[in-house]
Formats: structure tokens, sequence, C-alpha cells
């Protein structure tokens, strides 16, 4: 069996512009932010926040253990901890977060509430590369079914991870601080929509670059010219006469070479910068 014939070009999907073939293509955001470490993926999401300028008059990010759930906390007023703030839990992992990993992040938030530590805050989102999984997501969006599933878990996968003393029992008026607790206020954030969002921000292009975007190959060499395109056409027949020295016919009789012209400029890569020389073969060899 040969293995000549099973060699092949594969045809690119797009035409890579002079800097990718210095630099080399440029690789989706979407892949850059899963290489991140923990420390590096909470400095990103602290980046998105502290631009939110008009949401929040200023951004908190605690470090270390004893954040009392809080990972990035952005506050909409002067009372901070005790006033309206969001909170922004941020996830690090290798697949999509689960319930179990957020589990104990609600249920810090739910008794460090209670117990007089801050106030619930208005929105708590758990930012993650790889977002939520799709049970997650689902649970998310209904406060009932996750409030039902907060309370039927507890003991097993909540309790102990909450302080580092004892387990927290659900009981007396700290269950019902629950019951009555609005469990609207946790979301999941889509990473595409932070990464979007971060472009917004001063940081982005030191995190993934700038420039145009890689163009896509041009589209088939239509068999008419449109008449809008009269206009170019005619100063496009000049250009030849310039260049030959000699008249060139009218429009309608040299309409049949401007197809063949175009065909040449994808064929050959023209629309690039052309040097004098590779101009005067285009030219002649129409």
């Amino acid at each position: 069996m040969s293995l000549q014939s099973a060699v092949k070009d594969l045809p690119s999907a797009r035409i890579l512009l002079a800097q990718e073939f210095e630099n080399g293509p440029k690789i989706d955001p979407l892949k850059i932010i899963q290489i991140y470490d923990d420390g590096e993926w909470e400095t990103f999401i602290d980046e998105w926040v502290h631009s939110l300028t008009s949401t929040y008059a200023s951004v908190m990010r605690p470090t270390g253990a004893g954040d009392k759930g809080i990972d990035i906390a952005g506050f909409c007023d002067t009372d901070q901890l005790v006033g309206t703030w969001d909170n922004h839990q941020c996830k690090h992992y290798n697949a999509p977060l689960s319930f179990g990993v957020i589990a104990p992040e609600i249920g810090k938030m739910l008794w460090y509430s209670y117990s007089g530590e801050y106030k619930a805050p208005r929105a708590c989102r758990f930012i993650a590369p790889k977002g939520a999984s799709t049970s997650l997501s689902l649970l998310l969006t209904n406060a009932d079914k996750l409030k039902k599933k907060i309370l039927e878990d507890w003991d097993k996968s909540i309790s102990t991870k909450i302080t580092s003393t004892s387990p927290i029992r659900l009981d007396g008026k700290f269950l019902e601080y629950i019951e009555n607790f609005d469990f609207r206020i946790f979301s999941s954030v889509a990473p595409r929509s932070i990464i979007e969002a971060h472009r917004k921000t001063p940081y982005h292009l030191g995190r993934f670059g700038g420039g145009l975007p890689s163009r896509p190959h041009p589209a088939a060499v239509p068999a008419e010219i449109e008449t809008t395109e009269a206009t170019y056409t005619c100063k496009l027949l000049d250009a030849y006469g310039e260049h030959k020295g000699e008249t060139v016919g009218a429009v309608a009789v040299a309409l049949p070479l401007i197809p063949r012209f175009f065909a040449l400029c994808v064929d050959r890569r023209h629309f690039l910068p052309l040097n004098t020389r590779r101009r005067s073969a285009s030219f002649d060899s129409i």
C-alpha cells in the first residue's frame, strides 16, 4: 500500500495575516484561560470586576484562608459588606462546575450572612473557565429546587466545610433563616461572556493580544459586473491604459477582462501588498 496518495495539503479555513506568519495564529482566549492557575484566574476576574466603575464604588479581594466565602466583592455603596454588594466566586477546575463544588460556598454565604459577618449579597456568581455542568446550570435556574437540594445535602456535603472548628448544624433559627432565604441570588456565568466583558478592560490586550481578526477566504469571482461597480471598473481600465501606454476600450468591450483580473487576484493573493515587479507581472498577464 502506498502512503504517497494519503499525503496532501489540507485547505485552510482562513488566510493568515502577516503577523500570524511571524508569531503563529491567534489562540482562542477560551483556551488560554483554561491553562491559568487558581491565582491567575482570580486575578483575571478581579481585572474585570475592577473595570465595572459604573456599577461598583469599590472592590475587595480577600486573600488566604478565612475569606468566609468571598473571592471578589463588588460594593455598590460605602456600606460595603453591610450594604449592597455582589460576590464573585472564582473556581478553576479541569471540568465544569458541579453541585458538590459550589455547595460548601453556598453554605458559607448562608452561615456567615446569618451570623452577621456580612449582609447577604445581592448576587453570588460562580465563574469557572469551563462553566457549569448541565445539571448545575439547570439547578441554578430554579431557586426552589436549589434550596431543597441544599437542605437535603447539608449534613453530607456542607456542614463540615464551612468552618475548621466544628460542623454547622441545620436547626433552629438558622434553619428558619435558610427557609426564607432568596436563593435566586446564586447563578453561574458562561466563560465566553466573561471574556467578552473583559474585552472592555485595559488589561485585555496584554492577556490575549489584539489586532484584526483573520480574514476569511474571498468569495468566488462573480461572472457579471454589477452596475454599482462601473465607476471602479472605469478607473481600473484607466490604470491598465496608463501602464500599457495605450487606450483601453470602452467598459462594455473590456468587461470580459475584469473577471480574469480578479481571478488572478484571488489565486495569487494579490490582495496582499505587492512590489512593483509583481504588479507589472499582473498587468502583463492579462
